[in-house]
């Protein structure tokens, strides 16, 4: 199709090209024409007035001719010529003078008027005296300055004519030069023309040869896209068969804490990430809690959320408090130049209402209390695996009875590119949810935050709850997690629910 397109505009640039090269060429020929026949004008009215003054030399001959003839024998007889000559000697003349002068022939206008005044003095001062038989003067004077006076008509015609002369030749000359121009002219045109079509058609060539190779290009790329999809989702396969290998235990069961939880991971096949949580039962009803997320996407990503996990579960069963858990995992992470993890760690006891945790670079956790608006939590510090030897404060929380935590990964925040705008989102979802009774309340701050709009990033929410002053019936949907997030799989129901496994 582009190949039947560029021969159709390679053929319409040839045709346009020849139509002009067509329209110069009949454009010179008029101007040729029109200068012939211009110079042709102008050279048949130069001859027309050299034949006037040829004509008026030759009467001015008869006139004399006449004069000298009645002289000798005083024979009116001999007078015809000059009648005849006196009678059309002025007005051609005349038509002389106004032929020059209309042709800007300067030089023989200016004789012509002369040759007109010297006739008349002649004819005043020569041909009326000898007509009438009275000679004011010798007559050999009267001879001399007649004699002066043909001479200098003479002259005066022979000045005409050689102006006429050299007007036509050079009248001829410029027509000739102006051909010979125009020739050039032409002649260049059509070959700059020539040129130009060349051109054209070796820029149409070197069009069809990029055309072709942004071709072969779009369909190189197009294999290269192909093949990374089917790489991006071979990971994403990789991804889901680690995350059921490693798959966690099911969120404790606990009477006076209730769990929940959820994780819907990226629609974008390329952002396979490594967002976690999890919470492990301790004595003295108390619960260890943490949540967790993997700098990068990929599998690498994957497997350093497990190794994270584990060694954040580790170190805590060592003993101490979330700051040195924390610390521990970052030495280790450290130390294997693993990618950075932010995550928060920390301690729910249901004996005093009390939250006590530590931060490494991650989202403050949400607290959501009874007839109060939800706040934000301190937080601070720098990611796990980032330097070496860092210290992670340790912040302590009272709360009562009712109250909820609420710990999210920063996909919760950012899927508008404004995490100010995302916090507020949040804290109205959570809001929102405390309003509700028998709610899953992870599910619904996510279904309130996203609105069934696609995740651009993995999201991991964990909430846990301490019991109200009346525990008995407290519902606990930590049973439900690993058949939700199994159903994510494709092996069991709808996502939504409580998630109490890793989350990718």
């Amino acid at each position: 199709m582009a190949n039947r397109s560029n021969s159709r505009r390679a053929g319409a640039t040839i045709v346009l090209v020849l139509l002009l090269v067509l329209g110069l060429l009949i454009g010179g020929g008029l101007s040729v024409r029109s200068l012939i026949a211009r110079g042709f004008d102008a050279t048949t009215r130069l001859r027309e007035t050299l034949g006037i003054s040829r004509q008026s030399l030759v009467a001015q001959l008869d006139e004399e001719t006449g004069i000298r003839g009645f002289a000798v024998t005083h024979d009116r007889r001999f007078l015809f010529p000059f009648t005849a000559a006196h009678q059309i000697l002025q007005p051609q003349l005349a038509d002389l003078i106004g032929r020059l002068e209309a042709q800007h022939v300067d030089v023989a206008a200016t004789a012509a008027i002369d040759a007109r005044d010297v006739n008349g003095y002649w004819l005043a001062d020569v041909a009326t005296p000898l007509l009438a038989n009275r000679p004011a003067r010798d007559p050999l004077a009267l001879e001399l300055d007649g004699k002066a006076l043909i001479d200098r008509y003479r002259s005066d015609i022979e000045t005409i004519n050689a102006a006429l002369n050299e007007r036509t030749q050079e009248t001829q000359q410029s027509v000739r030069d102006a051909i010979d121009r125009i020739n050039i002219f032409v002649a260049f045109t059509v070959v700059l023309i020539a040129a130009i079509g060349a051109g054209v058609l070796e820029a149409q060539r070197r069009s069809t040869q990029r055309i072709q190779r942004e071709r072969l290009r779009a369909e190189r790329e197009e294999r290269e896209a192909q093949a990374l999809r089917a790489a991006y989702a071979a990971e994403k396969r990789i991804a889901d068969s680690l995350q059921e290998a490693i798959a966690q235990r099911p969120l404790p069961t606990i009477p006076t804490l209730r769990f929940s939880a959820t994780y819907v991971p990226a629609t974008d096949e390329s952002m396979v990430g490594g967002d976690w949580y999890d919470a492990l039962e301790l004595p003295n009803n108390r619960v260890l809690f943490a949540i967790g997320d993997v700098t990068g996407h990929g599998i690498e990503a994957a497997v350093t959320m497990n190794r994270a996990r584990q060694s954040l579960i580790s170190s805590a069963l060592l003993g101490g408090d979330p700051g040195a858990v924390l610390r521990r995992v970052n030495e280790e992470l450290y130390a294997q130049r693993a990618p950075l993890v932010t995550a928060v760690a920390g301690f729910a006891d249901a004996g005093t209402y009390e939250f006590v945790y530590a931060t490494a670079g991650h989202p403050p956790p949400l607290l959501i209390e009874p007839g109060r608006r939800p706040r934000l939590l301190d937080c601070g510090s720098l990611p796990l695996g980032a330097l070496a030897g860092t210290e992670y404060k340790l912040y302590r929380t009272q709360s009562v009875p009712g109250a909820t935590l609420v710990l999210y990964t920063d996909g919760a925040v950012e899927h508008s590119r404004n995490v100010l705008e995302g916090e507020e989102l949040l804290i109205e979802a959570a809001a929102g949810a405390a309003q509700q009774d028998e709610v899953d309340t992870a599910s619904f701050i996510h279904a309130t935050i996203f609105a069934g709009r696609p995740a651009g990033d993995d999201v991991a929410i964990l909430t846990i709850a301490f019991a109200g002053v009346n525990a008995a019936g407290v519902h606990i949907s930590a049973d439900d997690a690993s058949s939700a997030f199994a159903g994510r799989l494709g092996r069991g129901p709808a996502p939504g629910t409580a998630l109490g496994r890793l989350a990718s």
